[in-house]
């Protein structure tokens, strides 16, 4: 296929069969593979509908400075659009954000701003309203899910015949799950919706009920993750629990497992919250007979972080396992 631009690469990823990867007689499973999107993660689908839909609107003009919190994905997609398109370029990242994502953004001429952890979402919104310029918002802005809803989700009934029967994926800004999990909803109300998450994050006590004020903060809200790019401490507005059947946590350990039983099995060099969400498929794809289609997502590329996940020394000292 010829593509007259690197935006006309966006979407339509191909389809991956893991199911050697299930229990004999068990669900197939398959992975749809973001990390081929040409900013390397599935975030370009929402920086491209965005900001076409600013555009649009009126919203934007060339020269216009764009503002993103972000864990870093969704900030490589913007400054790569930004770039191709004229606007000037500013994202806001945690402390935890990995160099080679914030080395990606600065390449494409795009400025960094390093925030607390706790505080760089505030951050990003203070200095957009502060300076007047266009905040993404992509946490609370309903183009985030929409995107999903119109792209991701059609393309997972297409490539499975209708046939697909679970969805699992893990979530930060939750535009992703709440978007593919209404249009698959829509589609056959009997498909069920797994959001997986790292131990930290507080959805599942959201989801199920439980008292999140009374936990012990160094237990849960405060203990940081070393899968960038997942869990939150609280809803945020993109998160549609509707359309969500069951919460699971997965361990750092067991998603960082999974990364490194996929690069030497498979050759697929991929990120923390792919190896997150490929634990979890797994777990229910093993539950299910093989009447069943598990479908999930491998969300951005490994070389986003040689440094963490595929370096001995961080694994050493953050007590994950080897490679």
């Amino acid at each position: 296929m010829a593509a007259c631009e690197i935006v006309d690469l966006i979407g339509s990823t191909p389809l991956l069969d893991l199911t050697d990867l299930v229990e004999p007689g068990s669900a197939r499973l398959y992975a749809k593979c973001e990390f081929m999107n040409p900013g390397l993660s599935l975030k370009d689908r929402i920086a491209i509908h965005i900001l076409d839909t600013a555009e649009a609107q009126g919203q934007l003009t060339k020269g216009d400075t764009i503002v993103c919190a972000s864990s870093g994905n969704t900030g490589c997609s913007f400054a790569m659009l930004g770039r191709i398109r004229g606007y000037r370029v500013t994202i806001v990242v945690p402390e935890s954000c990995s160099q080679e994502k914030q080395i990606h953004i600065k390449s494409l001429g795009a400025k960094v701003i390093v925030a607390d952890k706790d505080e760089y979402m505030s951050c990003g919104r203070d200095y957009a309203r502060e300076n007047n310029f266009f905040d993404v918002d992509q946490y609370n802005n309903s183009r985030n899910p929409d995107t999903y809803y119109k792209t991701l989700g059609p393309e997972i009934w297409r490539d499975t015949d209708g046939q697909i029967t679970h969805f699992v994926t893990t979530g930060s800004t939750f535009g992703c799950i709440s978007g593919v999990g209404r249009f698959l909803k829509e589609q056959n109300t009997k498909i069920r919706i797994t959001l997986a998450e790292p131990e930290c994050s507080n959805i599942y006590e959201h989801y199920y009920g439980k008292d999140v004020e009374k936990q012990d903060s160094k237990q849960s809200v405060k203990r940081t993750s070393s899968i960038e790019g997942s869990g939150k401490s609280s809803p945020t507005q993109c998160l549609d629990l509707s359309v969500i059947d069951e919460v699971r946590k997965v361990s750092d350990w067991d998603a960082v497992a999974m990364c490194h039983l996929v690069v030497k099995t498979k050759g697929l060099l991929v990120g923390g919250s792919s190896g997150l969400n490929l634990f979890a498929a797994k777990q229910v794809a093993d539950s299910l007979g093989k009447e069943n289609i598990v479908v999930t997502i491998l969300c951005d590329s490994g070389v986003k972080y040689l440094s963490k996940l595929y370096n001995p020394i961080f694994l050493a000292e953050h007590d994950l396992p080897s490679l």
